[in-house]
């Protein structure tokens, strides 16, 4: 449990890059994939908080399980996740130290996002902020509208539908289809899936660009008693 907690949360973090928070930027003509790409990216740069109800459903073979919540973002580099299902499950970072707070296990993992960890192109694994992220994304996934009626009408809104694919098949989710609100630009849902039939579906409910949020929001300290584990997301 620990580790699903950790990989969730290792795409949580500077994943909120392709899964979050972009300002409003109403438009009204047509766009090319390229542009809508352009102005999610341009836009997400002048953002400076986002709020939302979110919903993570996973179907794995004849496993299904659900995550849902509120989520907050506040540049520099501070999110927070805090879940309803399963009731009282907590990520939350200051852009510092990220915490993953699991209440069935009685566990907090303490992850220092300031060490200098790097991946396969040497790059840090640890981002202050969700931006570079959400680049790396389109980097790695070749995009294009998923039919030629764009925007169209879907669960109740009007959305720009982008179909991804990875460039390079190195595992993980190889397809993601993006929903963006053709009105404001935010990203609305992503359904991302694997070569062996995992479908992950990222919901995002009632969002709100720029709001006051309380800076409390970002701090946490477990309780006494509960078991802390440091660095749980890298190997030192």
């Amino acid at each position: 449990m620990i580790m699903s907690a950790q990989k969730l949360a290792l795409r949580l973090v500077p994943v909120l890059g392709w899964i979050f928070l972009l300002p409003l930027a109403a438009q009204e003509h047509w766009h090319s994939h390229a542009e809508v790409v352009r102005k999610v990216m341009d836009k997400f740069e002048s953002m400076n908080t986002y709020r939302a109800g979110f919903s993570i459903a996973t179907t794995d073979g004849r496993i299904n399980r659900n995550l849902n919540g509120s989520c907050y973002f506040q540049k520099p580099g501070k999110i927070r996740f805090d879940f309803s299902e399963p009731a009282g499950n907590l990520i939350v970072s200051d852009g510092r130290i990220l915490w993953i707070y699991i209440r069935r296990l009685n566990i907090a993992g303490k992850q220092d996002l300031r060490l200098d960890v790097k991946n396969e192109n040497d790059a840090s694994i640890f981002s202050d902020a969700p931006g570079p992220g959400l680049a790396r994304l389109f980097r790695k996934y070749h995009y294009r509208f998923d039919s030629e009626n764009q925007p169209r009408q879907e669960e109740g809104g009007n959305y720009f539908v982008l179909d991804m694919d990875q460039r390079e098949k190195i595992g993980g989710y190889e397809k993601i289809k993006l929903y963006v609100d053709a009105g404001t630009f935010l990203i609305h849902k992503a359904v991302a899936s694997d070569s062996y039939g995992k479908k992950t579906t990222i919901t995002f409910l009632n969002p709100a660009v720029n709001s006051s949020l309380d800076g409390a929001l970002f701090k946490y300290e477990p309780n006494e008693g509960i078991r802390q584990v440091n660095n749980p997301l890298v190997n030192e």
